[in-house]
């Protein structure tokens, strides 16, 4: 009788045992591995029969009931901790990279500042009723880019960048209203729309005898000309309608650091490391009303305060003179003469830092090397389309032709000329060496 109640208790095999506990033999194997399973052998091989009491069973089951709760315990502890972190992480790590700007909107006179998900970070109103569209300063935004309308470029009156070492982007925005009458203030503004600096170009400035305000901003860009390591803003400013052109440079916080003043517009700007020093040169591309024709001017990164070289009407007794690395004037031909007023410099083009491309608005190509000196004048498409114009209506003698642009060549040539601190000349030469 004893070993038939024996018998009853005992449990000869994973499949009894599995059925006893009502689980899967695996399990049970497991359970045996990791949990102490009370399971006997008939030797002391992991290959042998097995066997288990029922009664040590059920007491290891009880054991693993008991000790539910305090596991339990254990997990809801570290899940807590896992939601603590994970709040931390979003609402200190990650919640700046996600509340940067990216995008803008504009409604009536306010910039709305929005993340790359399109959400609303915050606003900043001009206090313009007749502010221009979201359209126009789509058209201004981040880098300049070819007018649709005309030979200009449109400069950026927008940037979103991250202009100081915080690591959280800012927005640049100079307002302008509907008639093209630009308030003269560039704002800094952060993600929540709020200012956190203002620069002001109304400024008052005499040429000749005659006194100008510069209150109308072209655009600007953002780059590191003192070669510090920290962003500085380059405004380019106008006196409305009128010649004197400003060329100013702010620090990271919008105080400004030195300036330069032309005699006339200035259409595109670049940079280029000119001599090779590792500090890249500024170089700034227009016209000189003095002597009507196109310039081009290059100033050193530590360029002093100064204006352009000028004479009479054209010259500002309150600024210095000769200043620049370069400042060379350019011809135009009949043909660019009679489409452009005084047929300016449109653009500049870098050409594998090697070679200087300055066009004009008519579509003649000055190609200079790093030292300035002219290499070659190319014609493009649209002079040639503008010279057959001008055939066709008289202005001019002969159909456009390799003859034609040989000659033109040959005419143009030492017409370039250069500043050298006392007089033109049409030798390559520096005006600061």
């Amino acid at each position: 009788m004893a070993h038939k109640e024996k018998n009853k208790e005992t449990l000869i095999s994973w499949k009894e045992i599995a059925s006893y506990l009502g689980c899967k033999v695996r399990t049970c194997q497991r359970w045996e591995k990791e949990g102490g399973l009370p399971v006997h052998r008939y030797l002391e091989s992991s290959k042998s029969r097995v066997f288990a009491y029922k009664h040590e069973l059920d007491d290891w089951m009880k054991s693993k009931a008991q000790s539910r709760p305090k596991n339990t315990g254990k997990y809801a502890a570290v899940l807590i901790l896992a939601v603590a972190l994970t709040f931390i992480y979003f609402a200190f790590i990650r919640s700046p990279s996600l509340s940067q700007p990216h995008d803008f909107r504009i409604e009536g006179s306010e910039l709305i500042i929005l993340d790359k998900n399109k959400h609303e970070l915050g606003r900043f109103d001009s206090g313009l009723k007749n502010l221009q569209n979201e359209e126009f300063y789509r058209n201004h935004f981040q880098v300049k880019s070819q007018s649709k309308t005309h030979r200009d470029l449109e400069l950026p009156l927008i940037m979103i960048r991250d202009i100081d070492p915080d690591h959280q982007k800012e927005v640049l925005f100079s307002p302008i209203t509907v008639i093209q009458k630009k308030t003269g203030q560039l704002f800094c503004l952060s993600d929540k729309g709020e200012v956190k600096w203002m620069f002001n170009t109304k400024q008052e400035i005499v040429f000749g005898q005659k006194s100008y305000t510069v209150d109308f901003i072209r655009g600007f860009t953002l780059t590191d000309i003192l070669g510090d390591e920290s962003p500085e803003v380059m405004v380019i400013a106008e006196a409305g309608f009128m010649f004197p052109t400003q060329v100013i440079i702010l620090d990271h916080k919008g105080k400004p650091l030195k300036e330069y003043w032309n005699s006339g517009r200035i259409n595109d700007f670049s940079f280029c490391d000119v001599d090779k020093d590792g500090q890249k040169e500024i170089l700034l591309a227009g016209r000189n009303n003095e002597y009507d024709k196109g310039c081009l001017i290059v100033l050193e990164s530590d360029f002093q305060t100064g204006g352009s070289p000028q004479t009479g009407y054209y010259k500002s007794p309150e600024l210095k003179q000769g200043i620049e690395k370069y400042y060379i004037l350019f011809p135009t031909t009949k043909v660019g003469s009679e489409n452009f007023v005084r047929d300016p410099l449109a653009r500049i083009h870098i050409m594998d830092e090697e070679t200087i491309i300055a066009e004009s608005y008519s579509g003649i190509y000055f190609e200079f090397d790093l030292d300035f000196k002219l290499k070659e004048i190319r014609f493009s498409d649209l002079y040639e389309n503008l010279h057959s114009e001008a055939y066709q209506e008289g202005w001019v003698r002969e159909e456009f032709s390799p003859k034609v642009m040989a000659e033109l060549k040959s005419e143009l040539m030492p017409k370039v000329l250069y500043y050298n601190r006392n007089n033109w000349t049409h030798i390559s030469s520096m005006v600061k060496k």
